[in-house]
C-alpha cells in the first residue's frame, strides 16, 4: 500500500512539473502563403526598426578550440553605429563604439579587429541595408537575395535569416543563424554564428529591444575623435 502511494505521489510531481513548464515559443508563419518582390521585403523585415540594444553571451573560438568568452551589451543604430561593452565575470573588459567606420575604444585593449568584429555583427543584424539595390530569387521555402559582395538566404515564412555570405578583399565570412525568438509581431534569431579566418563567434541573444530610449553615455566617443 505504502509504496503504491509512493508510486502515485510521484507520478503527480511529474504531472505537476510538466504543467509548470511553459511551452516552447513558435514563430507562427506569418507569410506562408505570401508572396513579396524585395521591396516588400525589406520593408518587412526592418522599415519600423532604427536602434537595436541586446543582452547577449559571445563565445569565441579559434581554430574549433575554445579561445574566450564573453557577456556584451550592445546598441546598434542606423547608419551603421554599433556600441558594443563586454564583460567577463561581471568586469567591463572592453568598451567601444563605431560611428562613420571610425573604431573609437573608449576602455581595454585596442585591438583593431574590433572594428571588423563590430562592422560585421551589424551586417548580420541589419542585414536588409545591404540589399535594397539587390537581385532576389524565389525558391521554394526561402528567398535568395544577392547585392554587391553579399548573398542571404531568408526563410519565406517568417522573413527571418538562415544564412550569409559577405566577401571583402581579403575575407570571406560566412553567418548562419538560430531558431526564432520573440513574441508578438517582433522575432528575431536567437543566436548568430560567425565565421571570420580562424575565429568563430557564436553570439546568443538573451534580451533584444527594439527603439528603446537611448542613455546619455550610448554612442558617445572623446572629443576631438
Amino acid at each position: 500500500m505504502l509504496k503504491k502511494l509512493l508510486n502515485f505521489l510521484c507520478f503527480s510531481a511529474v504531472l505537476v512539473f510538466i504543467a509548470c513548464v511553459p511551452p516552447p515559443k513558435v514563430m507562427p508563419p506569418l507569410y506562408e502563403e505570401s508572396l513579396f518582390t524585395l521591396e516588400e521585403v525589406i520593408a518587412r523585415a526592418g522599415s519600423d526598426i532604427g536602434t537595436l540594444k541586446a543582452i547577449t553571451d559571445i563565445r569565441i573560438e579559434k581554430n574549433r578550440e575554445p579561445y574566450s568568452f564573453i557577456n556584451a551589451s550592445v546598441v546598434m543604430k542606423k547608419p551603421e553605429w554599433v556600441h558594443v561593452r563586454m564583460y567577463q565575470l561581471g568586469i567591463l573588459v572592453r568598451d567601444f563604439v563605431i560611428r562613420d567606420d571610425v573604431l573609437h575604444v573608449l576602455s581595454g585593449k585596442n585591438d583593431g579587429s574590433l572594428l571588423t568584429f563590430g562592422k560585421e555583427l551589424y551586417s548580420a543584424i541589419f542585414w536588409w541595408e545591404g540589399y535594397r539595390d539587390g537581385v532576389m530569387e524565389n525558391r521554394d521555402e526561402t528567398y535568395r537575395i544577392s547585392g554587391y559582395s553579399r548573398e542571404i538566404v531568408i526563410s519565406r515564412d517568417t522573413l527571418l535569416p538562415v544564412t550569409q555570405d559577405i566577401r571583402t578583399l581579403n575575407k570571406q565570412i560566412h553567418i548562419e543563424y538560430g531558431a526564432p525568438a520573440g513574441a508578438g509581431d517582433f522575432w528575431y534569431p536567437e543566436s548568430l554564428t560567425i565565421f571570420v579566418d580562424d575565429f568563430t563567434f557564436t553570439v546568443t541573444v538573451k534580451k533584444l529591444l527594439k527603439n528603446p530610449a537611448l542613455g546619455e553615455a550610448d554612442f558617445q566617443v572623446p572629443a576631438g575623435s
